[in-house]
């Protein structure tokens, strides 16, 4: 049996260093899904292709190859065999890639890659939408929040070596921008519902919440 673990929650709750965390507290694989869609929407602005040509879109992404090399202090992501990872979290990006993630067209060919990755062993799954559409039959799915203020003062602190920082405030109202995005987008919207284990992580330490879900797995399972 392949256990999974989803973990799902709006921009900057925190979910990419708590999954990587319980991956390693668990020695399970770890797969941040958003990155993908980053690593799409990067390819799209190095193309030039303009964000009205649906189809063209679709097609990029489809011939895109996105691999993740994931080893102890690093983490690097090759798109066509080029390291891209330092331009994957700039304002332009942050700006962009809710909108290439709402394409219907372009999460359905990310869902068959997440999937295709999650079968290959134990995993701990992060995004918006992997205990609601990527993996449904996930044994435990959680969903970690947090205030937007919290939550944009972590985005803004990740951005501090970036060349086009923005203020806080700024991150703030482009926080509350995508969140809008992501609940109210037609196709897999981000959204609490009744299946999943919420996690309020607004107060609590990183090592905190990674203890918390572990401990749940494993007094579950």
């Amino acid at each position: 049996m392949k256990f999974q673990i989803a973990i799902d929650g709006p921009v900057a709750s925190g979910k990419t260093a708590v999954g990587r965390g319980v991956g390693k507290a668990l020695k399970w694989n770890f797969l941040d899904t958003g990155i993908m869609y980053r690593a799409a929407t990067r390819s799209i602005l190095d193309s030039g292709i303009s964000f009205e040509e649906c189809s063209s879109i679709i097609e990029t992404v489809k011939m895109t190859s996105i691999e993740l090399e994931d080893s102890p202090g690093s983490e690097k992501i090759l798109i066509n065999g080029i390291d891209k990872t330092s331009t994957l979290k700039t304002p332009e990006i942050d700006r962009t890639v809710s909108i290439i993630s709402k394409i219907p067209e372009v999460r359905k060919e990310l869902v068959r890659q997440q999937r295709n990755i999650a079968s290959q062993g134990p995993i701990v799954m992060v995004g918006r939408d992997i205990g609601s559409v990527v993996l449904p039959e996930a044994e435990l799915r959680i969903y970690l929040d947090a205030s937007v203020e919290t939550r944009a003062q972590r985005r803004y602190e990740e951005q501090i070596d970036s060349e086009d920082k923005l203020s806080l405030n700024e991150v703030k109202v482009d926080l509350e921008r995508r969140d809008l995005l992501d609940t109210q987008r037609q196709d897999s919207p981000l959204s609490k519902y009744d299946f999943y284990t919420i996690i309020d992580t607004t107060t609590m330490s990183l090592e905190d919440v990674i203890t918390e879900i572990t401990s749940i797995y494993r007094f579950q399972f």
